[in-house]
């Protein structure tokens, strides 16, 4: 395994040089810096993470709030997480919505960690409040709606993107539209859900409350979609479309529709949400809207690391969703 003074050797540089680059601690110029790190790639060279954490009294660790790992929505965001913070040393270590108490004690209190990465503020804000993690560790936040704090985060406005989704179905004449999502306690924690009720009220159309189809909270796998559907079918409940919370739950319901005898688009037109990989893939190609969710994960890695840095120049970076239309709707005009 290279050393620091085989870097050091190869840069043509003193082992302290090599110390400061990897420490990023004190001047390098520029181009030696560019030695030192073109060394490093070649060689393969690891620092000893243990004696630098000791000798910095930094953990070289990052806490991550997640819903669930299972769904590659939070997935590819955690790629985008590790494509910037791994760059800089640093490892995730993963919480899911079960994220507790005694797990935000040890995180925040116990300094276990140099930072902190909130993919689920909703879940988090059910034991502390989001503002007053400021000034106890460096964190980011993703928020999935358009908000009024000051904390360092990444946001998207999922309640307009899920408002143009539902308009794309009514333009073209869908007046019965179910929505498929998770339930909530709040109305306000959900976006796409109040995406969907305004695109309604907006076309001066009634509510079917029949057509508000809920699973349980993050139950946002194909299976639950595929349940709900087979349920409301076999009730009767009828709808020229469907939007849904996302790609998984989508594709679920699309198997149910199948195995109703219904045709998807020519008897139900359907739109996910996320474009997932798998999107493209299913039969007929779904239509859906499309989440920069690589990017969610590099901005809030650059912006965690501009609060590690002590530097506050970001506060909030907006990103924009988009709306992919493939195989899965049809005009009834």
């Amino acid at each position: 395994m290279p050393t620091r003074h085989d870097v050091a050797k190869k840069a043509g540089v003193s082992p302290s040089t090599v110390s400061r680059v990897v420490n990023r601690n004190g001047y390098v110029a520029q181009d030696v810096r560019l030695k030192v790190e073109k060394a490093i790639e070649e060689l393969s060279y690891v620092p000893n993470r243990i004696a630098r954490s000791l000798r910095l009294n930094e953990s070289m660790q990052i806490a991550c709030i997640t819903h669930n790992i299972t769904n590659p929505f939070y997935s590819e965001i955690i790629v985008g997480l590790e494509n910037v913070l791994f760059k800089r040393g640093y490892t995730l270590s993963l919480y899911t919505s079960n994220f507790t108490e005694k797990d935000y004690l040890r995180t925040v209190g116990e300094s276990m960690f140099d930072g902190l990465i909130v993919l689920s503020p909703v879940e988090l804000s059910r034991i502390t409040e989001i503002n007053k993690l400021q000034g106890t560790i460096p964190f980011a936040v993703y928020w999935d709606f358009m908000n009024a704090s000051t904390v360092p985060g990444v946001t998207l406005d999922l309640r307009l993107a899920m408002k143009q989704a539902t308009q794309f179905l009514l333009k073209r004449g869908h007046h019965k539209i179910a929505f498929l999502g998770h339930e909530t306690r709040r109305k306000e924690e959900n976006p796409r859900f109040l995406g969907y009720l305004e695109a309604y009220r907006e076309y001066n159309l009634p509510m079917q409350d029949d057509l508000i189809l809920t699973t349980a909270s993050w139950a946002d796998s194909p299976q639950f979609g595929y349940e709900k559907i087979t349920s409301v079918l076999k009730d009767n409940v009828s709808f020229t479309a469907l939007v849904a919370s996302n790609d998984l739950l989508a594709i679920g319901a699309m198997r149910a529709l199948y195995e109703s005898g219904l045709r998807v688009p020519d008897d139900v037109s359907v739109i996910g949400f996320d474009d997932l990989d798998i999107a493209r893939f299913v039969t007929p190609s779904l239509t859906t809207i499309r989440m920069p969710k690589r990017q969610i994960g590099e901005e809030l890695g650059r912006l965690l690391l501009q609060e590690i840095d002590g530097s506050r120049a970001t506060k909030s970076v907006i990103l924009h969703s988009e709306l992919i239309e493939r195989e899965t709707v049809r005009s009834l005009l």
